[in-house]
């Protein structure tokens, strides 16, 4: 085995003697150190094997002694060598087009979308790219289990997320949440969705229970489906009909109450606020995990920042050993921004964030017709408070399917 290693990376040289008298040649070369191995008889020719090494001597000597001797194979990696010198173009040309071919393989160029039916296109890609998965993309910057999740809870009309990486093709594939009908086909009451006064009731089918001026609380019945009939006094019943008590029948009840409904919201102001803003500055520390340990590759070893902001990238390859990490850790620093207020502006920051808080409790396009602004705080409080309270009319009326068999499981 050693023999032949070193046949291929010195060379050898397989030759042909021709001429009378060949054991003459090969008892010098002998003489002279030339090793020479596997001769065999061919006719009236001799083969053997000879180093590259000794080549020259084993000719100038085959010459001198009126012999002939021919060059039948060459073997081993000096003659590689010289053919990649030949053909150093084609073979430089070979191994960058190889090495363009890794790289270009390691980048996502084709991202689509399947499964989707009402979500856009375009919001599951913009999504996908606002978590690194993008045309241009480098797969070892993005985890795939961290972007499914990350989109899970960015779309809230998807309920699953599969990206799969294909060369360098990127397919997304999502299932839509089946949102259940609101439609209700039957019988049913009409319920108030909020505490409110009753303004106007219109019952279009069923019995309504509640008038204008009543105080009602989230749950009441305003339109009942379960209907009474009332008998007329312009007709006649017969006596057995007149004993007989009428029956109750079950409607769909639709219609619509309108209520005055109050809402409050709150906000607050510091007239001395601190609050941490992002400086610009940032570092990033790179780690190599191993099953046995982690491995500081680059970046500040000690904490630089009192207050930072983290976001991890990791890459995670699996093996037989284990599993095997690559993780960037980017730091961006926060400091503390202080700033005072006077009196008049923390009011109007304190109404804004009241606003706000106010407008996440009501519903959109409802008529206010009345409005409070109150200040809660005293002037010697370092926080201004502020409360707003608003009236509206709306309608508060939804459906609510009727209990058939109340006392079954």
């Amino acid at each position: 085995m050693a023999n032949k290693l070193f046949e291929q990376v010195g060379g050898t040289i397989k030759v042909a003697l021709k001429g009378k008298n060949q054991e003459k040649i090969i008892n010098m070369a002998s003489s002279r150190g030339i090793f020479i191995w596997d001769i065999k008889k061919n006719g009236d020719d001799l083969n053997f094997k000879v180093r590259t090494s000794g080549l020259k001597a084993l000719q100038s000597m085959s010459e001198e002694n009126g012999y002939e001797l021919d060059i039948t194979e060459k073997q081993g990696l000096p003659f590689y060598r010289n053919l990649f010198r030949r053909r150093m173009g084609f073979f430089t040309g070979a191994l960058i087009f190889i090495l363009a071919l890794y790289i270009m393989s390691s980048f996502v160029w084709f991202v689509e979308v399947y499964g989707n039916q009402k979500v856009e296109p375009s919001k599951i890609l913009l999504t996908a790219a606002k978590h690194g998965v993008h045309q241009g993309a480098a797969k070892w910057n993005f985890s795939h289990i961290e972007v499914e999740e990350a989109m899970l809870r960015d779309i809230k009309e998807i309920s699953y997320v599969k990206l799969d990486i294909r060369g360098v093709k990127a397919r997304i594939q999502v299932v839509e949440k089946i949102l259940p009908k609101t439609d209700i086909s039957g019988p049913c009451h009409i319920v108030a969705t909020r505490d409110g006064v009753i303004e106007e009731v219109l019952a279009l089918d069923g019995q309504a229970s509640v008038k204008p001026g009543d105080v009602v609380k989230k749950g009441d019945i305003l339109i009942s489906g379960v209907v009474l009939p009332t008998k007329s006094p312009y007709i006649v019943s017969s006596a057995e009909e007149q004993e007989e008590e009428p029956q109750p029948y079950m409607v769909r009840a639709r219609g619509q109450v309108k209520a005055r409904v109050w809402y409050e919201g709150y906000g607050e102001c510091r007239l001395h606020e601190e609050k941490l803003v992002m400086s610009g500055r940032k570092l990033s520390k790179i780690y190599i995990e191993t099953p046995w340990k982690t491995l500081f590759v680059k970046g500040p070893r000690e904490k630089t920042y009192d207050f930072y902001e983290q976001e991890v990238n990791k890459r995670i390859v699996k093996s037989p050993a284990g599993e095997f990490g690559f993780f960037r850790v980017e730091m961006k620093e926060k400091i503390k921004e202080t700033r005072d207020f006077t009196e008049k502006e923390a009011v109007k920051i304190a109404r804004e964030r009241a606003m706000k808080t106010l407008s996440k409790k009501m519903g959109k396009n409802l008529k206010i017709t009345e409005s409070r602004v109150d200040i809660l705080s005293r002037p010697s409080d370092p926080i201004l408070r502020a409360r707003i309270s608003v009236e509206t009319i709306e309608d508060i009326a939804v459906a609510q399917p009727i209990n058939i068999y109340p006392n079954s499981n």
